[in-house]
This record gives structure tokens, C-alpha cells and sequence, in this order.
């Protein structure tokens, strides 16, 4: 049984969660957690209750498995998902079926073979949830993974088995674990062997810092 302290912080989290889902949403939702205290019992209520997500999770399901584009975005669309024309989505992809509603898929992107877009997470620490868009024209490459709270600019292209834990500008190329800019030759960085492509450098990575665990690329070399 939940103490009294955590009933309180529960009740607050549902309040904080159930604002920020009638907000804008431009930055993630995060809160924290510790032991005992059971970050469920406050987002099943704000997401509308377990049979609302049991409902879309099974339409997630039902267009995970679906053949072909347009059958797969019609359930995709079913269960929230924003999804433009032309939107290709390869099989195997995987919407995060705890919140689809944060999917935004817009015109003509493509999300290739085993692509995940993950509105949600846990760490031991904490829970976050947050929106992500694939802008017009842009590409997830296949087996690659695009983190909650993330933009991937208008025909951008995500190399495949990508961590994308950051925006992705317009019109760039990033590929890695996390994802990092390639550019080309002529820019600055280390050059990808084989290509005509530069790696950014550790410290020329542009973005705010932020020290909720996954949000930066400061992993070493």
C-alpha cells in the first residue's frame, strides 16, 4: 500500500502529467522516482485508464503486423498517432504503444525496417514521456531508435542502428550510438573511413546540456 506522502506525490505527478498533455508538449515530461513509489498508479489515470490503453495498445499491435503502408497507418492512426500522406513505414517498425498519441508523422518521412520510436522511458531514477516528430521528407533508417522528446528535422537522414537521443537539424545526416552529424569532407571532424563524410567531434556537438541521464553525447571514445 502506498504511504501517505507517495498518495500525495501521486496525486500531484497526475496533475502535473494531465497539464502538460494539454500543453504544447514541446519539452518532455519528467519526474522523478524512488523506492516505493509507483509511477504507473499516475500515468495509467492521465493517459486516459488502462482499458483506453490497453485499447490502443492492441491497435499498435494490429498495425505492427499489418502488410503494406496504408494499412498500417490506419490503425496507427486509430490509436492516436498524427500521420501525414505518403508516409512510409517499413515492417517491423515499432510505435510505442503506451502513448502512439505523441507520434507525428509528417509528410512523406519514411521509417525504415525495425525503426522504434519510443515516447516513453524508465531509468531507476526516473520516468519520462515525450513527443517526437519526423518532419516532411525525413528518414529513420532501419533497426534505429528515436528517443522521446525528439524532432527529426525535414529531410533529415538517421543512419541505420542509430540512438537518436537529440534533435536532428533539418536537411543532416547523423548515424551512431548516440547519433552524431555526418559531414562532409570539407568540414571539421574525423572522417568516416571509406565515405566522403566527417564525424562531429566530441566538443563541436551544438545543444544545451542536460543532466537527466541520455540526453547528451558524452560517452568516451
Amino acid at each position: 500500500m502506498p504511504s501517505p506522502t507517495d498518495r500525495e506525490r501521486l496525486a500531484a505527478v497526475r496533475r502535473e502529467l494531465a497539464e502538460w498533455l494539454a500543453g504544447d508538449r514541446a519539452a518532455p515530461f519528467v519526474v522523478r522516482t524512488g523506492e516505493g513509489f509507483c509511477i504507473d498508479r499516475a500515468v495509467a489515470p492521465a493517459l486516459g485508464g488502462s482499458l483506453r490503453m490497453l485499447w490502443r495498445w492492441f491497435l499498435v499491435s494490429l498495425g505492427d503486423h499489418a502488410p503494406g503502408c496504408p494499412l498500417k497507418a490506419f490503425f496507427y492512426r486509430l490509436a492516436g498517432a498524427r500521420i501525414g500522406r505518403d508516409v512510409c513505414i517499413a515492417p517491423g517498425v515499432i510505435l510505442d504503444p503506451l502513448a502512439p498519441q505523441l507520434v507525428e508523422l509528417e509528410d512523406g518521412c519514411l521509417l525504415g525496417m525495425g525503426a522504434r520510436l519510443i515516447t516513453h522511458e524508465y531509468t531507476a531514477t526516473s520516468f519520462r514521456l515525450g513527443r517526437i516528430r519526423v518532419r516532411p521528407g525525413a528518414v529513420v533508417g532501419g533497426f534505429s531508435t528515436v528517443r522521446s522528446g525528439v524532432t527529426v528535422g525535414e529531410r533529415a537522414t538517421i543512419g541505420f542502428h542509430s540512438f537518436v537521443n537529440r534533435d536532428v537539424p533539418p536537411g543532416d545526416t547523423v548515424a551512431g550510438v548516440p547519433a552524431r552529424s555526418l559531414q562532409r569532407a570539407e568540414g571539421s571532424g574525423s572522417r568516416v573511413p571509406g565515405s566522403e563524410f566527417r564525424v562531429e567531434d566530441q566538443g563541436s556537438a551544438s545543444g544545451t546540456r542536460n543532466s537527466e541521464p541520455g540526453t547528451q553525447n558524452s560517452e568516451p571514445r
